[in-house]
């Protein structure tokens, strides 16, 4: 099983250390502000004001979270949507070699570019945000998914009333 793990971080590099431009605050504005309570916190459109609209699996609190791919061949991510702490390994994991998954629309600042090998893929993402995935499969069809990255301690029950 082949996984990568990494984040999406300013230097592009892939290595995940932090070397680049991330400055540890990463939806969070210097006063401890979410991007939530703050549209200017992050300098970018987290889209995380559509959090209303889905009816997310909440996997915040949890360190990894497991996404499985195409489960019996139904064409989705399982769970979909799906709500995951900043930095939190997401792993997706599927049944055979040919699927490729890739961002469809990510953060800006988020350098993730999917991947397309092995029967995993693992990564952390350091940017609050809306990732709409995609997957496309070994016979060629395609499928995408939503995955919500929010604050540590982010209230999902006071954001869906």
């Amino acid at each position: 099983m082949t996984a990568a793990l990494g984040g999406c971080l300013g230097d592009g590099n892939g290595d995940g250390n932090g070397n680049g431009n991330d400055d540890g605050q990463n939806g969070a504005d210097t006063d401890g502000t979410s991007a939530d309570e703050d549209d200017n916190a992050t300098g970018y459109d987290t889209g995380l004001d559509e959090l209303e609209a889905y009816d997310p699996v909440d996997r915040t609190g949890e360190d990894e979270v497991n996404i499985r791919v195409d489960p019996d061949g139904e064409g989705r991510f399982e769970p979909d949507p799906v709500v995951v702490e900043r930095l939190a390994t997401v792993k997706w994991t599927w049944g055979e070699p040919g699927y490729e998954i890739y961002p469809i629309d990510i953060p800006d600042p988020c350098r993730w570019s999917g991947n397309d090998t092995g029967a995993a893929h693992a990564w952390q993402f350091p940017f609050v945000g809306k990732y709409e995935i995609g997957c496309s499969r070994p016979d060629g069809d395609d499928f995408t998914g939503v995955m919500f990255v929010v604050e540590p301690g982010f209230d999902l029950e006071s954001e869906s009333d």
